[in-house]
Formats: C-alpha cells, sequence, structure tokens
C-alpha cells in the first residue's frame, strides 16, 4: 500500500512540474503575433502557385481544393482547413477586413497591426475552448483564417502571413 501512494505521489509531483513547464495561452499568442509579424516584414515568399488568375505562394504540406475560386481559396494541410479571402475590390492599405473583426469581449482575443510600405495588416488570435483558437491573418482586401490546435499557433500565423503577404494588390 505504501508504494501506491508513493507512486501517486511522484506521479502528481511530475505532472504539475510539467504543467509548470508547459507555455500558457498568453505566451504561446505572443509567439505567433511575432512569427506573424516577421513574415508580413520580411515579405521574402515567392508564388509558386495560381488558381483563377491568383498567383499565391503555398506552403509545402498545403493543397488547394478543387472547389476554390479567385475570391475562396480553401487550402488544407493535414485535417486543418485554412479559407483565404480575397477582395479585388480593395487595396493593399484596406483596413475593411480589421474594421470588420468581431470585438466583442466573450472570448480572449490577442491582436497585433502591421504596417509596411504602404501596406496595412494584422493578425488575431481568439480562444474558442481550452485547446482551441482561432486564426487570422490579413493584408489589405486578403484574410486568411483557420481553427487551430493551441501547440499550432505560432506554426500556422507565421505560414497564413506568408500566404496573404504574397497576393499583389494594388496600391
Amino acid at each position: 500500500m505504501f508504494r501506491f501512494w508513493k507512486l501517486l505521489f511522484l506521479l502528481s509531483i511530475a505532472i504539475g512540474v510539467l504543467a509548470a513547464c508547459g507555455k500558457n495561452v498568453d505566451e504561446m499568442a505572443d509567439d505567433g503575433l511575432l512569427a506573424a509579424k516577421e513574415a508580413f516584414q520580411l515579405h521574402d515568399k515567392q508564388r509558386n502557385d495560381e488558381i483563377q488568375g491568383v498567383s499565391l505562394y503555398k506552403p509545402t504540406g498545403f493543397t488547394i481544393e478543387e472547389s476554390s475560386d479567385a475570391q475562396n481559396i480553401v487550402m488544407k494541410k493535414g485535417d486543418e482547413t485554412f479559407i483565404l479571402f480575397i477582395n479585388p475590390n480593395e487595396t493593399r492599405q484596406s483596413r475593411l477586413f480589421y474594421d470588420l473583426l468581431d470585438t466583442s469581449e466573450e472570448n480572449e482575443r490577442f491582436e497585433a497591426i502591421f504596417t509596411d510600405e504602404g501596406y496595412f495588416g494584422f493578425a488575431s488570435i481568439v480562444q474558442l475552448a481550452e485547446d482551441q483558437v482561432e486564426l487570422i491573418a490579413s493584408v489589405g482586401g486578403v484574410k486568411m483564417t483557420t481553427i487551430s490546435k493551441l501547440k499550432d499557433i505560432e506554426t500556422n500565423m507565421a505560414r497564413m502571413m506568408e500566404i496573404v503577404r504574397s497576393i499583389e494588390q494594388d496600391a
């Protein structure tokens, strides 16, 4: 019986230590927003795919669904779905998607705004559940969104910003 309690005690200590070592939502969101900012500022991805006249950067592992068109492009990476909205009537300085953001305070939201050489962009992370967030990356009249797991915030946010930043828009 002593061994059982000793094992239970050591197991609870180990779980407590591991939980303390993990990043919390705030830290993961900060990392994701920083990754989006770096992707926005670097703007170094070459366009490698085209759909109905829209040239864009498609990261390795991403596929474009056949149901996509020039304004609504659905991408998949594994079991994750990314939706890319392109408003051809908006310029690279457009704040439309930012102004349309739901500003309700029901869910915790993290966001950052970026500007560079006539481009306006933002990244937003909305916590939906304990391990689930909505990610939004936008530059001018282009916006990409997905539902993601907490552990994937940084990677997904960087890829999303690379994609939206790669699409050519009128000044």
